[in-house]
């Protein structure tokens, strides 16, 4: 009853306040920039030494590092040059000569912003980019939201690439509304070229609040173009993860809810009640419910051999550090898992933040 009177008289207003703050008033402010005073966002523009001048298939990829570029980027630019693919660099910070020297080698074209939007900004201004001068059969889209292991990476970017779908993503998500997930997706050029596409692109505010990026931009995009999209290819999803499930024994089966995450994970000995069929179809259901790439983080990994996971596991609460550790020894090989738990630690969980940013954390604004 306390609980519920002290969030009533004190923890709302102030989680409300937080939203106007750091919210609504950067949605107004953007809206002035950009309708009153026609600001952009581009400060510099490099032409890559990278080019396949044969290729025209291209892949947008926006990155933040402002210290240096990491494995899991190098991973990335080393896959997309195997296979000729032109990359679109997209950097949301300014770079020294070095550094711009590094990624230019890499790269087609770099284009230098100045963060507005975040990833969803990036993407806007580099789309507008290849409309304005380039002829794309396929654009594939990426940020480095996630990390790219080198096993496998090669293989799920050339799906992304060669797939005759309009779109095709490594994941979706049927949380709240379905939605293809911004990190990794790419779209064919009729979907590229179409009104819908380029109108979205057009009237979107880029706009420094990851509220407005998930709502306005990941899943208004969707909005956009799954509607007149002829087909869409997801690679990683319980269906396809199915039948490597019903290959296991029902011992194994049980001892893989540590693989979930713990907003949906189940107490011990529930899964012991239930047969093997009703346990697959269970633990289906349960990577179905949110965001995959969080939910089957370790099952699309270990199972279907995913090359990618979320850098935000363990700072959205998700798992634990040592179960982190314990479940990528699990899944797959590599030389990063020390750098993977290092980063984490250091970024630590959002019950880690000040107060006030905790407020902000709760309303997903962090």
């Amino acid at each position: 009853m306390i609980y519920k009177v002290m969030n009533k008289v004190a923890i709302l207003p102030l989680r409300r306040f937080v939203r106007f703050l750091y919210h609504d008033l950067r949605v107004f402010k953007t809206w002035s920039e950009r309708r009153l005073l026609s600001k952009h966002s581009i400060i510099e523009y490099h032409v890559g030494e990278k080019t396949n001048a044969a290729g025209d298939v291209y892949a947008v990829y926006l990155i933040w590092q402002p210290k240096q570029l990491p494995w899991y980027v190098k991973n990335a630019l080393s896959a997309f040059n195997e296979l000729g693919i032109n990359v679109i660099a997209v950097v949301n910070h300014t770079l020294n000569d070095e550094r711009l020297a590094e990624l230019k080698k890499h790269c087609a074209h770099l284009l230098i912003r100045d963060n507005a939007g975040f990833d969803i900004g990036g993407y806007r201004d580099a789309t507008l980019f290849i409309k304005d001068t380039l002829r794309p059969s396929r654009v594939c889209y990426l940020n480095d939201s996630i990390y790219c292991f080198r096993e496998g990476l090669t293989e799920l970017f050339k799906k992304l690439a060669n797939s005759t779908a309009d779109i095709a993503a490594p994941f979706e998500n049927h949380e709240y509304t379905y939605h293809i997930q911004s990190f990794c997706f790419s779209v064919s050029n009729r979907i590229f070229r179409s009104e819908e596409f380029q109108t979205f692109w057009q009237n979107y505010l880029p706009v420094n609040s990851r509220l407005w990026a998930i709502d306005n931009g990941e899943k208004g995009l969707s909005s956009a173009i799954v509607p007149i999209a002829e087909s869409v290819d997801v690679v990683y999803t319980p269906d396809h993860l199915r039948p490597y499930l019903l290959g296991l024994s029902l011992d194994e089966l049980q001892r893989l809810n540590r693989y979930l995450p713990r907003l949906v994970r189940r107490k011990d000995g529930e899964f012991e009640k239930l047969s093997k069929p009703e346990l697959v179809d269970e633990l289906c259901k349960l990577v179905a419910i949110r965001s995959q790439i969080h939910t089957g983080a370790f099952l699309y990994q270990r199972f279907m051999g995913c090359p990618l996971m979320k850098r935000d596991l363990y700072y959205r609460l998700q798992f634990g550090l040592n179960e982190i550790e314990q479940n990528l020894n699990d899944a797959r090989a590599d030389d990063h898992f020390n750098d993977i738990l290092a980063d984490m630690q250091r970024k630590g969980t959002g019950r880690d933040l000040s107060y006030w940013n905790m407020v902000k954390f709760a309303e997903g604004l962090l």
